[in-house]
């Protein structure tokens, strides 16, 4: 799970073979996340207390699913999703990036190159006539 969910750009929960509770954890988690997608202020606490666990908790499961801390996999979806709507044309980096919930454009180009291995502008280059 953890390499599929590190290398896939999209997460489908119900093509990776865990067990239900572990399918059923990562579908709600994401849900939360992607219900609060575009706003920067949601963050771990907000993320824990919707998901109804401790912060040590939803570390511990978090970790073991995906080998990210849970700053991290919240990053990490937004960052995905921002690849998404890239091939889809939505609109320019700049709106993207408050679209994914990053109030700073630089740091989202940081942390975009992070995970893709090319800012946004490169990857607008190479991708976006695949949407």
């Amino acid at each position: 799970l953890r390499e599929r969910f590190t290398r896939d750009l999209k997460l489908e929960p119900k093509d990776i073979a865990v067990t239900s509770m572990d399918e059923k954890f990562i579908t709600r988690a994401m849900e939360i996340i992607e219900k609060n997608i575009s706003n920067s202020e949601f963050e771990v606490r907000q993320f824990q207390t919707e998901m109804f666990m401790s912060r040590m908790q939803l570390f511990r499961k978090i970790k073991a699913l995906t080998n990210q801390t849970p700053g991290e996999f919240i990053r990490t979806i937004r960052l995905k999703r921002a690849a998404n709507l890239i091939k889809q044309n939505f609109g320019n980096i700049a709106q993207i990036t408050y679209e994914v919930g990053f109030n700073n454009p630089s740091y989202f180009a940081k942390c975009f190159k992070d995970l893709f291995g090319e800012l946004p502008s490169e990857y607008i280059k190479t991708h976006q006539s695949e949407g």
